[in-house]
């Protein structure tokens, strides 16, 4: 019987990456994923992850405490982790994209309070499950990228 589930976390670059070091990650997650049938995305803002991963619960949790303890980030933070019927990512193993401060005010249809931007790393349940229903349907999904270039803008 299948169990199928998907992570979505949040986490805190320990440095601001590169788009070589984004594009070195993204195949490795992409080569790593396909060997054992997991999917996803994962959106990149100012130093910080929103990644949502869908696969089989036995190989989803140990490939999410292997990232959990991953030198490159810290801070992560579960914010829904459940079954689901049907995968929202199936057809990449790990598709991207870069959102900008204005792109996310306009996903989540608002400014932080005082003005003050969003943030991914601070999402609580609804506001990712509003990120991640912008990205399984409708223009926003037209942004997922399977392929980032080191040379071209992120």
């Amino acid at each position: 019987m299948s169990n199928l589930v998907h992570y979505i976390y949040t986490s805190a670059a320990t440095h601001p990456m590169s788009k070589m070091e984004l594009a070195e990650l993204l195949e490795n997650a992409r080569t790593n994923n396909k060997k054992i049938n997991v999917t996803g995305i994962l959106l990149y803002l100012e130093g910080t992850f929103f990644q949502v991963l869908e696969g089989e619960e036995d190989v989803v949790k140990p490939l999410y405490e292997l990232i959990c303890m991953d030198p490159r980030h810290g801070q992560v933070t579960t914010i829904i982790r459940e079954s689901i019927a049907k995968r929202t990512f199936g057809e990449w193993t790990m598709a991207y994209s870069f959102v900008s401060d204005e792109e996310l005010d306009t996903i989540l249809d608002a400014k932080g309070a005082h003005g003050n931007r969003h943030s991914v790393s601070n999402l609580k349940e609804g506001r990712a499950r509003k990120l991640l229903n912008a990205f399984s349907q409708g223009r926003w999904r037209s942004h997922l990228v399977t392929r980032i270039s080191p040379t071209a803008e992120a």
